[in-house]
């Protein structure tokens, strides 16, 4: 197989790794300046050249302010593409790539890799299962310190702290969002929420929010997004008629009590990679590239619409 993929930031140089791990070694790496690179990989600078290529498909990694361009470009010549989350930066974007798709025929994706973690597998389960009965409510919370998140390097000059990089929690943590969605169901009412910049560790960005709705199974949903928190902490409980289901993303487990905070039921993933999931969901997206039968937990683009309205109506734009 042939890949190119567009950005090798963090998340650009991960999926290279994978792609190779996994026997792929005819990797192309479309960025902004030819610098080289450690694999010594081919680069291109001008998206037009990914024709001379003919990739089996595309993986944009790049920041999000950027995906547009490049997602016009490859829609419209029907090439298959994996795009990171999320998948543009405005309403207006998404309602130009939506228009174009009626003619499209390649396979696309939108990388939500928090789908492929076991915790997030287990939970679906066991919702499916109705093992804690009828849903009520839940509480999804996210937060980390944007200063913490890459060490290395200056928070302030990351695509997180500028607005117009496509920064701000609503965006850059849509995780949550959309785990809310594929674990409870869309949201059927009027979203409320308040968000902001409270602090300065973002030049512009919205740096903290919170989102409440109803979905169509009549559950009241919460989120909380936030750059602020010292250290990191992703976890959400989920009350049901029956069982409460707390899960915890950071120490990747999942409890279910009843009355009386009795354990009924636990669950720990001790094992767990992070790397795993990265490797899983290219792992799904190229079997669905090669079979219309596979079923995947990847959302396509008109699937991901509704967690992309929902991101709309939250950063008001």
């Amino acid at each position: 197989m042939k890949v190119i993929v567009v950005g090798f930031g963090s998340i650009g140089k991960r999926h290279v790794d994978n792609l190779i791990s996994l026997g792929i070694k005819d990797v192309v790496l479309c960025r902004s300046k030819l610098v080289g690179n450690r694999l010594n990989l081919k680069e291109i600078n001008n998206i037009e050249n990914i024709l001379d290529f003919n990739p089996n498909f595309v993986i944009i990694s790049n920041p999000t302010a950027l995906h547009f361009s490049i997602l016009k470009f490859l829609i419209k010549n029907n090439i298959n593409f994996l795009c990171e989350k999320p998948l543009v930066h405005s309403k207006e974007e998404w309602l130009s790539i939506k228009s174009s798709l009626h003619n499209y025929e390649g396979f696309a994706k939108v990388v939500f890799n928090l789908r492929f973690h076991p915790c997030i597998i287990k939970v679906k389960e066991l919702l499916n299962g109705n093992r804690i009965g009828k849903v009520n409510f839940a509480r999804f919370f996210v937060g980390q310190y944007l200063p913490d998140w890459r060490p290395n390097s200056n928070h302030l000059e990351s695509y997180s702290a500028s607005k117009e990089m496509g920064g701000g929690v609503v965006m850059d943590l849509v995780h949550e969002i959309d785990i809310a969605e594929y674990l409870l169901g869309k949201p059927t009412n009027e979203i409320k929420s308040i968000s902001d910049k409270v602090s300065n560790v973002t030049i512009d960005s919205v740096d903290v929010s919170e989102i409440i709705y109803k979905t169509e199974n009549n559950c009241i949903v919460n989120i909380h997004l936030d750059y602020l928190f010292k250290g990191y902490a992703r976890n959400f409980i989920i009350n049901g008629d029956v069982y409460n289901l707390n899960c915890d993303l950071f120490n990747n487990t999942i409890k279910i009590s009843g009355n009386s905070n009795i354990i009924i039921d636990n669950f720990e993933f001790n094992k767990f990679d992070r790397n795993d999931m990265y490797l899983n969901l290219l792992k799904d997206y190229i079997k669905g590239l090669h079979s219309a039968r596979h079923i995947s937990k990847l959302p396509s683009l008109m699937e991901n619409q509704s967690v992309m309205n929902t991101c709309f109506q939250v950063n008001n734009n």
